[in-house]
């Protein structure tokens, strides 16, 4: 297929300079070509055709080696695809017969199958990771995925971690000698180009928050105006306006009380400046923090955007925050999970009773292509849906069906690209 692709290639270009007379019979027409318009077709490759592109020639792999960050930012942010979501099983973490160093990660990318032309089928496909990187001698849950870039937390050694390219196979370790570091975020700052991990160091009744520079290993530490005393759940933090945002699961100081005036938690990534804001008026008051661990933030239309479900009743609310300056938030959609006319696992349920209805039975994965996918577990079932915000109506997804526990698997976006982590 990429034999094809070139053989096509080269035809294009010899057409193009031919019309353009820019080259002479005896010139080799590909050689003259400018090398911004062989990066303009390189970008729009797929991300294994383009890996391969370094071995075409030698000036096609001097142009990516000594322009290797700016030509993969350029291959990244031309691939307007949608993100798909990323699975780690961890399952095998429970078997101590498992042999990682041979059989590698279960890390696994779900997206639609393009070799079936009449139908798009939903599919799994595995991400490869060398044997011989140090990940596969451990069993690591999965914390992070940012810009293709996957963040795991070894299960065997304490405050280790590994940060991993699945597409380009480099791999970093991260060790931190102080047992207390709560790692917040891995990201990507689009103001000095490098990844960097959000840490918070934790005394007493407050934290310490720390800018962990990947390139440069270095820790800056983060000025704040007030005592932060405030952890963030855990997961992908949502990106918006330039700040990174999580809802707040943890006041040190009040514990057990539902930190609603600073329900989210927001990191300026220009600043780096930490601060609260509060969530929208869900309802009148938060009884607790299993309060919060109903809502979930996601993104909608370049805006942020917060998912929560009322329990025991299934009830949905989404709200946008329209104004971000005045923090001004609007209920954009309501859903009713028990509404069996759009949701074929209502019946189920309304049936089970009150007392077993807790937040963990529904998840709210993320927003993708207009819909809501929603992860639902049945003690070893377990089912995702893909729920249109517009047109009400639900599409199952096609999950494995092996038995596994509902706390194995590990979600997350992902987008695939060659970013370089150092």
């Amino acid at each position: 297929m990429i034999l094809d692709f070139f053989t096509r290639l080269g035809s294009l270009v010899e057409t193009i300079c031919k019309g353009s007379n820019v080259v002479d019979d005896d010139d080799n027409s590909f050689e003259r070509l400018p090398d911004c318009l062989v990066i303009d077709i390189l970008s729009r490759l797929p991300s294994h055709s383009f890996l391969r592109c370094r071995w075409v020639c030698r000036h096609w792999r001097a142009l990516l080696v000594s322009s290797q960050h700016s030509f993969t930012n350029i291959h990244h942010l031309s691939r307007h695809t949608t993100p798909m979501f990323i699975i780690h099983d961890d399952l095998a973490k429970y078997d101590a017969k498992s042999d990682f160093a041979k059989h590698g990660q279960d890390v696994f990318v779900y997206g639609e199958n393009k070799k079936i032309k009449k139908k798009k089928k939903v599919v799994f496909e595995k991400l490869h990771l060398k044997p011989e990187l140090k990940i596969n001698k451990d069993k690591p849950y999965l914390l992070y995925s940012c810009e293709g870039v996957l963040m795991f937390v070894s299960s065997k050694w304490k405050s280790t971690y590994y940060i991993v390219n699945p597409i380009t196979q480099e791999e970093l370790t991260v060790r931190y000698t102080l047992d207390e570091v709560f790692v917040c975020a891995l990201y990507f700052c689009p103001y000095t180009r490098q990844f960097r991990i959000l840490i918070a160091l934790l005394q007493d009744t407050c934290c310490t928050y720390f800018v962990h520079i990947v390139k440069i290993w270095k820790c800056k530490k983060i000025h704040s105006s007030i005592s932060f005393n405030f952890l963030p759940s855990s997961g992908n933090p949502v990106v918006v306006n330039g700040a990174l945002h999580w809802i707040t699961l943890h006041d040190l100081k009040r514990k057990g009380v539902a930190p609603c005036e600073n329900g989210i938690m927001v990191f300026r990534m220009d600043k780096e400046e930490l601060f609260t804001m509060p969530h929208p008026p869900v309802s009148k008051v938060c009884n607790s923090n299993e309060d919060h661990l109903a809502m979930k933030l996601m993104v909608k239309d370049d805006h942020l955007c917060l998912c929560n479900m009322i329990l025991p009743w299934y009830i949905v609310d989404m709200w946008l925050l329209e104004d971000y300056e005045t923090r001004s938030w609007i209920k954009r959609y309501k859903i009713n999970l028990l509404n069996e006319w759009i949701f074929p696992f209502s019946k189920r349920l309304r049936e089970r009773e009150i007392r077993y209805r807790h937040v963990w039975n529904v998840k709210f994965l993320y927003l993708q292509e207009g819909g809501l996918l929603i992860y639902l577990i049945h003690l070893y079932d377990e089912e995702i849906y893909l729920y249109n915000l517009d047109r009400r109506t639900v599409k199952k997804l096609e999950l494995p069906r092996e038995k596994l526990l509902a706390s194995s698997r590990e979600w997350a976006l992902y987008h695939k690209s060659f970013m370089a982590i150092v």
